[in-house]
């Protein structure tokens, strides 16, 4: 088992949420707005957010992967539910914001759609990785030490510490 050092708690985690929160119903207060999880890492920071904002929100899944080819990046919709961002305004929502190249593909989708606006929410923003012109309207948080992120719904991939309540960086990355 990895040992694991918290750098944001549960509770911080939960004050922060409730600041952005408050910031978007704010920012969003007469619009349609629908909230866009990449899963799996972004489904505890969806279902949070969605309960803190203090008014009608719609929200939908998306699996965006990406892998390394003969040329280049390649990045795919693997899967996505009825997803219907027409006229509205489209919050995609991202565990760990890294190089924008997932989150770019995302927004090139949906804008076929003709959303009203579309813009990102990062659990996690690291700007310096950024590889395209793309910033995170809100970031809980923006000042994580670089490491391997467990809990928060963030993990290896195999349940392994995905369910602690806290973010944490482990040893085993």
């Amino acid at each position: 088992m990895s040992n694991l050092r918290v750098i944001y708690s549960a509770d911080r985690i939960g004050e922060r949420l409730k600041e952005i929160a408050g910031e978007i119903a704010s920012d969003y207060s007469d619009r349609e707005l629908v909230l866009v999880g990449m899963l799996k890492g972004a489904s505890f920071f969806l279902a949070d957010l969605a309960r803190l904002i203090p008014r009608q929100v719609d929200y939908e899944f998306v699996s965006v992967s990406s892998s390394i080819g003969d040329h280049g990046e390649v990045v795919s919709l693997t899967f996505a539910t009825q997803v219907d961002v027409s006229d509205r305004h489209v919050l995609v929502l991202k565990d760990v914001f890294h190089s924008g190249v997932t989150e770019n593909y995302l927004i090139t989708h949906l804008s076929q759609q003709n959303p009203a606006s579309i813009e990102v929410a990062a659990l996690v923003d690291k700007p310096q990785l950024r590889s395209v012109n793309l910033s995170a309207r809100y970031a809980v948080f923006d000042d994580a030490p670089d490491g391997f992120l467990v809990g928060y719904g963030l993990g290896p991939g195999h349940g392994e510490h995905t369910n602690q309540p806290d973010l944490c960086i482990s040893d085993e990355g």
